[in-house]
């Protein structure tokens, strides 16, 4: 498992300062981390899903959003079976799905639905994804 943090690139909103991300990839380099990294999460990565599944559930802090790269894990197929297991575990956390699977990009209302976005999606999508995935999530705020 890698973390990194990368700040300073872009404009965030407050919501996002802070945010604990668990990735779920096969593309440690790829556009998915490179956009959270630039939005100023804390990454965990993780290239295994009973790796990234096992450290959400037993993670004493709790991420604030999983993110997985399906197509490298079997399409939404996989996703199902990650999601299953955290939801087994009794793991409350916000999702974001990205897979070449998914035709257009699906920002639902529910609190326990995920964002799900295609492999190719837009800069401007996948930012509007996470927005949108972490509308209900409290600033942090420290004095």
């Amino acid at each position: 498992m890698q973390t990194f943090i990368q700040t300073g690139r872009q404009q965030v909103k407050q919501h996002t300062l802070g945010v604990r991300v668990m990735l779920l990839s096969d593309h440690s380099a790829g556009p998915t981390a490179r956009r959270l990294a630039d939005y100023g999460c804390l990454v965990d990565l993780s290239d295994d899903p009973a790796e990234a599944v096992g450290a959400i559930l037993e993670d004493p802090f709790g991420y604030d959003l999983f993110v997985m790269d399906c197509d490298g894990f079997g399409g939404t197929a996989g996703a199902e079976q990650a999601i299953a297991a955290l939801i087994a575990g009794d793991a409350k956390m916000r999702v974001m799905l990205v897979s070449q699977d998914f035709d257009v990009p699906a920002y639902p209302l529910g609190r326990r639905t995920a964002v799900c976005l295609p492999g190719d999606v837009s800069e401007a999508s996948f930012r509007i994804g996470f927005d949108h995935v972490l509308r209900d999530r409290a600033a942090l705020t420290m004095n």
